[in-house]
């Protein structure tokens, strides 16, 4: 095997090679990347139909499919970067050596024979088929669990937005019997208000006597009464202008409960829109989770057809045992 191209001047990584027989099949695959998640069936449904030539390449999104055909094996370069004309060489040599220590050359002393299954391939074969199938199986159980998580996550959310709820309709019950209690003591506030005012508004009638010629001390007495009746009325219309700013400042807290409750009702509505907003993002799936089932869906249909592709290699293998069983019957 001839050495290895010089590492100057590298122009790809490799990252993956899938290996080919003869008749264009998957043979198995070397992969030095294990993060590489490239399938053999992505890369069939990239070929053209007229195939690939000997160092023809073609993308596969972020990566680069490179084909590197001997005589009786092929090999698909799976690079980042395009492979130079040394690393081409290299690998064409490299092909050729392992055909050469795979495959024996037909002389005249060895006899013809058809080949038969490859141990190696078939069970190459099978290995992909199982570790595909368990990528597919980790692929699904990683969407039941977000969804699964999802789903959690939308009760509690729910469960949230109904205690958050409950909280506001009793703070709004608290506020309407406050404000009813306001109500209540402002009227009668009021009412004790206006009786007085009428009380004041109502003077006590002093009969009037002529004046006697001489100071009878009754009447110093009326007087001082009359005077101490004064001071207490002006005392006790002070005490009104006090009641009435009291009432004033009642209203004003009847007010801002008021204002209190038509807030909470706004917020009422506006969590009842969020919650209409979120029900109707939970009901659409996200693309997330539709990126992940096409993947599935492609992963399970890459499977099938390798599946199929086995089953009809077995076939034509069968097939080359009965026409070498045919050959051996004729030459005995």
């Amino acid at each position: 095997m001839p050495p290895p191209p010089p590492k100057k001047g590298l122009k790809a990584t490799v990252h993956k090679v899938f290996i080919l027989d003869a008749q264009g099949g998957y043979a198995g695959e070397y992969s030095p990347d294990e993060g590489c998640m490239v399938e053999f069936g992505q890369f069939l449904a990239a070929v053209p139909k007229d195939g690939l030539a000997d160092g023809q390449t073609i993308f596969l999104a972020e990566w680069r499919a490179t084909a590197i055909n001997g005589d009786r094996m092929s090999l698909v370069v799976i690079s980042k970067g395009q492979l130079g004309p040394e690393e081409v060489g290299w690998a064409k040599a490299a092909l050729v050596a392992a055909e050469a220590q795979l495959t024996q050359p037909v002389t005249d002393e060895t006899p013809v024979s058809l080949p038969g299954p490859d141990k190696a391939v078939m069970e190459n074969l099978a290995s992909a088929l199982q570790k595909r199938e368990a990528a597919v199986a980790e692929r699904e159980q990683t969407t039941k669990d977000a969804e699964a998580r999802s789903v959690t996550a939308w009760n509690d959310y729910r469960q949230q937005f109904e205690n958050e709820l409950a909280t506001l309709r009793q703070r709004m019950a608290e506020a309407e019997k406050e404000r009813d209690l306001v109500a209540r003591e402002l009227e009668a506030e009021r009412g004790r208000m206006r009786a007085e005012t009428q009380t004041i508004a109502q003077p006590a009638k002093i009969p009037l006597t002529p004046a006697p010629p001489q100071v009878d001390p009754k009447v110093d007495a009326m007087r001082a009464q009359t005077e101490k009746d004064r001071k207490y009325l002006q005392k006790y219309a002070l005490d009104l202008l006090a009641r009435e700013e009291k009432a004033q400042q009642l209203e004003l807290a009847s007010e801002a409960v008021h204002e209190k409750l038509v807030a909470a009702e706004k917020e009422i509505e506006s969590l009842r829109v969020k919650l209409a907003e979120a029900i109707t993002q939970a009901s659409k799936p996200t693309p997330e989770m539709d990126a992940q089932r096409r993947e599935l869906d492609m992963r399970v249909r890459i499977l099938q057809d390798k599946a199929m592709d086995l089953l009809a290699r077995e076939e034509k293998l069968r097939e080359r045992e009965t026409k070498l069983r045919e050959l051996m019957k004729q030459i005995s």
